[in-house]
Order: C-alpha cells, then structure tokens, then sequence
C-alpha cells in the first residue's frame, strides 16, 4: 500500500499578533505549529488537515477575543456551527481544507506588517506511483489567491508546446 505525503510550508512567518485567537486555534489544527518570540511558523510534514476538532468552550473563549468583522472563519463558525458551539461536546469542523487560504488572506489583510505569505507544497509518495509526485505552489495577497500545480503547468507546457508544433498532442 503507498502512503501519499504533502509537505508544506507557510512562508513567512506571520506576528502572532496578527493572527485572531479563533484563527490560530484553527491553523493550529490545520497545520502543525512553531510560536516563538511572538512569531508564529505554519507547517506540516504529511499536509494540510482537512477535518479538525473543535473544544466549544475553546472556541467561545477565542471568539470573545476576536473581532467578528474580519474573519471568515469566524463568519463559518458563527453560521454553521452555532449550535454546536452553545454545547459542551467536541465538534468536527469539516472542510478546513477549502478555508485555510481564506484565513490566511484574511491575516494578510488585516497585518500592515505583511503583504503576501506563500504556501509550497511537495507531493509524495511512499512507492514510485505516477500519480504520487508533484507540488503546489500559492501566492496569498490581500486581494487574491494565486495557486498552480506541477500539473497545471504541465497542461500549460503541452499547450504551448503543441501550438509551436513541437508535439502532437496538447494535454497531459
């Protein structure tokens, strides 16, 4: 059986106080985490985690230190999770994959200190799988998402390609 991996980096580092309370809970779970000296590092050896638990209690202490008008996540939790956050009973928080780059652009727009973070990430794969390599690359500014993968560039590289005659075929 392969084991696939998704090394990634969150490029810089980002002043903690940068980061609402409920977001570092949050990128905390996504990511794995290095604070030191008032500076957070986002990082993760095997990727990005989709599917995250959330203590209520945590996260009512967190969004009470937080300002409700410029976080998304904070939108998704006052929406979607408003019931679960009035118990006592851990809750999954599902889809965090498709939310992380929102809070991170959300951190970039609120910092004056920062302009854009960068996530890098390699595909792997425990076995030589066609399908177990590659990567990401994505630019975070405070008005857009930019992300290509190794294999969207491809596509782009046999476009190219086929529109100067130098291969047959125009697609990966």
């Amino acid at each position: 059986m392969a084991d696939y991996y998704t090394p990634t980096v969150v490029e810089p580092v980002i002043p903690l106080s940068a980061v609402l309370p409920v977001e570092d809970l949050f990128l905390g779970q996504v990511f794995d985490e290095d604070v030191e000296n008032g500076i957070v590092y986002y990082f993760s050896e095997d990727g990005a985690r989709d599917l995250v638990f959330f203590d209520p209690k945590e996260v009512r202490d967190a969004l009470d230190n937080s300002d409700h008008s410029s976080s998304r996540l904070v939108a998704k939790l006052l929406d979607e999770y408003a019931e679960a956050l009035r118990g006592d009973d851990e809750f999954e928080f599902d889809m965090a994959g498709d939310l992380w780059p929102d809070v991170l652009q959300d951190i970039v727009r609120r910092s004056p200190d920062l302009q854009e973070l960068t996530v890098t990430m390699a595909f792997t794969c425990s076995k030589m799988r066609p399908d177990g390599f590659g990567g990401l690359a994505m630019l975070i500014t405070a008005s857009a998402i930019r992300s290509e993968s190794t294999h969207t560039l491809f596509d782009r590289f046999y476009k190219e390609a086929a529109a100067n005659g130098e291969i047959r075929h125009g697609d990966s």
